[in-house]
């Protein structure tokens, strides 16, 4: 929609389109504010978004690039008496750093024969430095090749039957060539020709069955926007091995890792842990792994508990170790075997999801659009009004912004940004093979040296519409200590094979990575910023496995504007909806629309009247039949 034909007045105008943002404007729309949500972003979700292969090549040389500072402008002509103004950034550029970019995978096409320890490296074998200035090179050249990709749906057939009958990687089954030894490398060049298959998510979550967004999905019926896919497994990094955690009840007694005595036990502590007792209570503030260590559990049960299940530290206190493990287990069998689930096309989709519901019940979106500035009031310290990047003054009743909108000077207290460290990887092969090739697979993998963090793992099938067939895609997220490089590259190394690992040769190979920083969005809370009254700021991903952080976020936003109003009711069936006649303009409507919405009304009347008619019918049945039965007795 252009700047000129946008209203003059919402109740609600919302600056970024992150999940808590669009999960905010969803249930304002729904309750019947007027909404206006933008973007300066060519694209929906923020650092939630998701990207086929040659969009993120270009989102990467953007971030790249040294961005011009853009020219604040004067909007003090647009000040009315009373009215203080106050200009926002104009690029969100510290959530983002530290991007660095490897390419193992050829030129062109090799024979699987010769061992992948020549792989050109894009970036340099060990000069990380330089690999941002390579990556730009190999981004131009992406885009060069991105032009004759934009084909239609019968070429791109075509060419996928061309890259089979070239015996590169056959695309009907994923995997499915894995143990023939015929099968030629993939290459960077055919990455790029199928870089539409992949959808490559900034953010690596997973969706707990029984957490809080599912909850929202299913009630608000948002979730019929959407398709999903279980995970099908949990595996652990354990002695240099990748192992099976057994979680289910099925798992426990199929495993082949526990004995029988450990099943027992594991079986009896979960069952203790489902309830809160007094025993538990009393290790509060103590470590988990001291409270694990005197239940008597060995230490294959204390790896599992602790790294797989409840997926905390040693030092962990315990009531938090416990309610991680309760939440785990409260999520099991609900869709399956595991407690998870992801979403087909990856993570992107669900703020989508919820701008369509916003859209659908009168929402209005703008992307390549923002807010420079605010007007606030200085007697109320209210925002009263907005100018958007083209100069015109929107009227609004509340205004909520993503936190990179916001600047430094607005934070009560100069407190350091923490930092996300996370890692793409596109490998041929997956982490435990098996059987089936369609497993999605949460791996944890404990911390492999004294001070290194933690690292949780998702590898990802084609079936899940994340990566193109005869690859599969894996994220690594941790807490940062360092940059991306530092924190993630060793456990790359030990579990993958690169040029820089040794005796890999049974692992996965590795094609093609990515590394960078994120901002943690679990340490910026609304309550530190000196805001006016009426202005609300969420915040990105944050570290936790689950979104229940983003989803409380949105929920606290909306009862703080509308106490009485219920959070994201469910949508009504289509049946149900009576459309009134609307008048969105200013000026006096003519005959001809007085009359139509005269008939509007008559027909409505029609109709309340048919079901009242309808309604006394059926009373004069049921009284009926009462007076038949008193007859029969």
């Amino acid at each position: 929609m252009a700047a000129e034909e946008l209203p003059s007045e919402f109740d609600v105008v919302i600056l970024g389109t992150g999940l808590a943002e669009s999960v905010v404007a969803a249930a304002f729309s729904r309750v019947g504010q007027r909404v206006l949500h933008l973007d300066r972003r060519s694209y929906y979700a923020a650092n939630w978004a998701s990207f086929t292969f040659n969009a993120l090549l270009t989102w990467i040389q953007e971030h790249h690039e040294e961005s011009q500072p853009e020219e604040v402008q004067d909007w003090s002509s647009l000040l009315e008496e009373g009215e203080e103004l106050i200009y926002l950034l104009n690029r969100d550029s510290a959530s983002i750093t530290n991007l660095q970019v490897f390419c193992y995978a050829s030129e062109e096409d090799e024979e699987e024969e010769a061992p992948d320890t020549t792989g050109e490296d894009q970036g340099g074998d060990d000069e990380v430095k330089e690999t941002p200035e390579t990556e730009s090179t190999d981004s131009k050249k992406e885009e060069k090749k991105q032009k004759p990709e934009e084909t239609t749906a019968g070429e791109e057939e075509e060419e996928v039957q061309a890259s089979q009958t070239e015996g590169e990687e056959p695309t009907t089954a994923a995997g499915q060539s894995q143990s023939e030894p015929t099968r030629k490398k993939i290459s960077f060049a055919h990455l790029v020709k199928e870089g539409r298959r992949f959808n490559i998510d900034l953010v690596s979550k997973l969706m707990y069955s029984r957490g809080s967004l599912v909850d929202l999905l299913i009630k608000s019926n948002v979730s019929r926007y959407a398709e999903f896919k279980n995970v099908t497994r949990i595996l652990t990094y354990r002695g240099g091995k990748v192992e099976q955690v057994p979680c289910s009840r099925a798992d426990v007694f199929a495993s082949r890792q526990l004995s029988v005595v450990e099943k027992r036990k594991l079986m009896r502590f979960l069952t203790s842990c489902v309830e809160e007792t007094e025993e538990q209570r009393a290790y509060n503030g103590r470590p988990y792994l001291e409270f694990l260590c005197d239940q008597q559990l060995g230490d294959n049960l204390q790896h599992f508990l602790l790294h797989s299940i409840a997926m905390v530290t040693e030092d962990t206190p315990t009531e938090e170790g416990l309610a991680s493990t309760r939440h785990f287990l409260r999520s099991l069998g609900r869709y399956g075997n595991t407690p998870f689930l992801f979403p087909v096309y990856g993570l992107g989709e669900i703020p989508q999801c919820f701008c369509r519901m916003c859209a659908v019940f009168g929402g209005i979106y703008c992307l390549r659009h923002s807010v420079s500035c605010l007007l606030l009031d200085k007697d109320t310290n209210r925002c009263k009004a907005v100018i958007d990047s083209r100069g015109q003054r929107i009227s609004c009743s509340h205004f909520v912004v993503e936190d990179g909108f916001i600047g430094a000077d607005w934070k009560r207290e100069a407190t350091p940004t923490r930092f996300l460290s996370r890692a793409v990887l596109i490998t041929d092969r997956s982490i435990l093979p098996s059987d089936s090739d369609q497993q999605v697979s949460m791996v944890t993998v404990p911390p492999i040296a004294a001070g290194c963090p933690a690292v949780k793992m998702v590898e990802l099938c084609p079936s899940t519409m994340t990566c193109m067939p005869g690859t599969y895609l894996v994220h690594l997220t941790c807490q940062s200590a360092g940059s991306a490089y530092h924190d993630l590259s060793p456990v790359v190394t030990r579990m993958f094979r690169t040029p820089e690992s040794h005796d890999q040769e049974s692992s996965p190979t590795l094609l093609w990575c990515l590394y960078f920083n994120m901002a943690d969005g679990s340490g910026l809370e609304g309550e530190g910023h000196d805001l006016p009254n009426n202005v609300y700021l969420c915040s990105g991903p944050d570290a936790g496995l689950g979104h229940e952080h983003a989803v409380r976020q949105a929920q606290a936003i909306f009862q703080k504007i509308l106490p009485d109003e219920e959070f994201c009711p469910p949508a009504p069936n289509p049946e149900d909806i009576v459309y009134d006649g609307e008048n969105n303009s200013s000026s006096t409507p003519g005959d001809g629309e007085t009359l139509e919405g005269e008939k509007e009304k008559e027909e409505t009347l029609e109709g309340e009247v048919e079901k009242e008619e309808k309604v006394e019918g059926e009373v004069e049945k049921e009284e009926k039949m009462e007076g038949e039965v008193e007859k029969e007795e």
